[in-house]
């Protein structure tokens, strides 16, 4: 679907030729799509009717586009009018009386428009105005049978050739253009690039043809290919009667542009005007010369670019002016179209345009519905990917969870050995310890035990006499865990408070300053160890009546709580939730020592 104004049929209808030219506009940018020169005489279209199906075969292949008329300058009439200074509201009103003045028809309807012209001149109005009877446009659409037809502009030849002026040399403010048709010449001086006059001479080509035919005595057919092919101005073939009729023409050319410069002041004197030429019938060999011998020096219409690489072909001038009125590359917009065809033509446009915006509204909306399938493909692709991403983590975790648990249990299987070998290890480290604190100052200790056969052991007041018998007989010194065992144990369910470590009952002998700064001595060597992780005097609630009251000194008697430093594998692997528990109950957990200060007091 295209807009109206996208594409335009320009039709130039002559008496023996029929211009056609289809130019298309892509947002601006203008094409040519196609040009056609029918004759009416070589393609036999003598009658009204047989023409008429000639162009409604070619509009019908072309699909019926909009139609842009060119209407024979004889049957309308351009003039620029003045008026006084007033308000916009009586511009129409007054335009319509002169048209009506300007025309001398009163029966008639006159289709008239009006564009206003720039001048310095602030104390009047000037409006280029263009009229015509509306029979005889009406009658020209019926001959050439687009009447039907959707036409969007009609227009005279000597405004098209002043917009195809204007867009083909907008650097020549100041022109008269000249076409010679087969019937008719038409003049149109331009000045600023706005129209000053136009004007028509019944005299064309034909003219010139009847004077071969009359000079030679030729049938008008055999005038005409004569005045094709030979240069009949000089030499032995130079007719007279041509030369005359050429001569009779320049005459009244000249007489129309002395009375339009007359009335056009600002035009200026014709020797500073260019002179432009359009037009088959100036293609006659030697008629161009013949014509500037007579004084009238022109040149042929600019062929180089027009507008956005478009060229004007020759002889499709008028064409091509028609069509760029159509698409509004005119500084003068003036059109007779018809009042019926102006609304159908509105109401097309209207029509069109609410199609193209609901095409547009339908291709938004497939862009939006596209855009939206596109985002979704795309989350559901992203969704699969982290989905697999998911799956494959999942199958690594539980490849790790299996590996973990059987780590886990094989570590569990060897933690116990671990663990007793970091006893052995920790406890002979002590056992040397001990022995060299020994050595160090005036003391000697009564018991070493682990602290669970420790806290197990029964108060000596409680152990049988074949028992403390047996341990007189023995006299050790240190109470084992093998020892422990096989006596009873009156803490059966009471929660034992022993960590991994050992009790040491020690006696001192001297002052008790000197006595007790040597136990503070040896507390804080033994803290300071990294065998230990905690190293005090043993609270009088938690101690055991295990030592042999004879070895005993009164008021020297201290135990020492010595726990050994945790190594990795004494907690469990791979259980936070249990460390984290065991950490919370060791710290509820009390304290085994605490008692130095109660000592010293003692």
């Amino acid at each position: 679907m295209r807009l109206p104004t996208r594409r335009v049929l320009a039709i130039d209808a002559g008496s023996r030729r029929v211009k056609l030219l289809v130019m298309h506009s892509d947002f601006g940018r203008l094409r040519i799509m196609r040009r056609e020169l029918v004759d009416l005489r070589t393609e036999g279209l003598v009658s009204a009717a047989e023409m008429s199906a000639h162009l409604g075969s070619v509009i019908a292949g072309l699909g019926h586009p909009p139609l842009a008329v060119v209407i024979p300058e004889h049957l309308s009439a351009s003039h620029v009018i003045d008026l006084p200074p007033g308000p916009e509201s009586d511009v129409k009103k007054q335009i319509g009386d002169e048209a009506i003045k300007l025309s001398g028809v009163s029966e008639s309807k006159i289709i008239y428009d009006f564009a206003r012209l720039e001048s310095a001149d602030s104390t009047r109005q000037h409006f280029w105005v263009t009229l015509c009877p509306e029979d005889s446009i009406r009658s020209q659409m019926l001959q050439l049978g687009i009447d039907h037809e959707d036409v969007c502009e009609v227009t005279t030849t000597a405004n098209a050739l002043i917009t195809a002026h204007r867009v083909a040399s907008p650097s020549a403010p100041r022109a008269i253009l000249i076409h010679l048709g087969a019937q008719t010449t038409v003049l149109a001086g331009v000045q600023g690039g706005q129209g000053a006059f136009a004007s028509s001479v019944q005299m064309g080509g034909d003219f010139f043809m009847r004077a071969i035919a009359r000079g030679r005595g030729l049938t008008e057919e055999g005038a005409e290919e004569l005045k094709r092919t030979e240069n009949l101005f000089t030499g032995a073939n130079a007719c007279p009667e041509l030369i005359e009729a050429v001569d009779g023409w320049v005459a009244e050319i000249k007489r129309q542009l002395r009375d339009a410069l007359k009335q056009n002041h600002g035009l200026g004197p014709a020797d500073s005007l260019e002179i432009i030429w359009s037009g088959s019938g100036f293609e006659q060999p030697g008629l161009v010369e013949q014509i500037s011998k007579r004084g009238l020096h022109m040149r042929q219409w600019p062929q180089d670019t027009v507008l956005d690489g478009v060229s004007c072909p020759s002889g499709f001038e008028v064409a091509l002016g028609s069509a760029l009125q159509a698409f509004g590359y005119s500084s003068q917009l003036v059109s007779l179209l018809p009042e019926d065809y102006r609304q159908g033509w509105r109401k097309r446009v209207g029509r069109q345009r609410m199609e193209m915006a609901s095409i547009v509204l339908i291709v938004l909306c497939a862009m939006a519905l596209g855009f939206g399938i596109w985002r979704k493909l795309g989350l559901i692709d992203r969704k699969q990917t982290f989905l697999e991403e998911i799956r494959s983590t999942q199958e690594a975790a539980d490849a790790n969870k299996t590996l973990s648990a059987e780590l886990l249990s094989r570590y569990r299987a060897l933690r116990p050995v671990l663990a007793a070998q970091q006893n052995t290890k920790d406890t002979l480290k002590t056992l040397a310890l001990l022995q060299q604190t020994r050595t160090n100052a005036n003391l000697w200790y009564l018991v070493l035990a682990d602290q669970q056969t420790y806290f197990s052991f029964p108060d000596l007041d409680t152990v049988s006499e074949s028992n403390r018998a047996a341990s007189a007989t023995i006299g050790l010194d240190f109470i084992m865990p093998a020892r422990a065992a096989a006596l009873t144990n009156r803490f059966v369910g009471e929660v034992v408070p022993a960590n991994p470590g050992f009790i040491a009952e020690l006696c001192l002998t001297g002052q008790a300053d000197p006595v007790r700064r040597t136990l503070q001595e040896l507390v804080t060597s033994l803290k300071q160890n990294p065998l230990f992780s905690q190293a005090d005097l043993l609270s009088d609630d938690l101690r055991r009546n295990v030592a042999d009251p004879r070895l005993l000194v009164p008021d020297r008697h201290y135990v020492i709580a010595l726990d050994f430093a945790e190594a990795e594998f004494h907690q469990p692997a791979f259980d936070k939730a249990r460390s984290v528990a065991g950490d919370a109950a060791a710290a509820r957990r009390p304290r085994l020592g605490d008692a130095t200060t109660h000592k010293e007091a003692r």
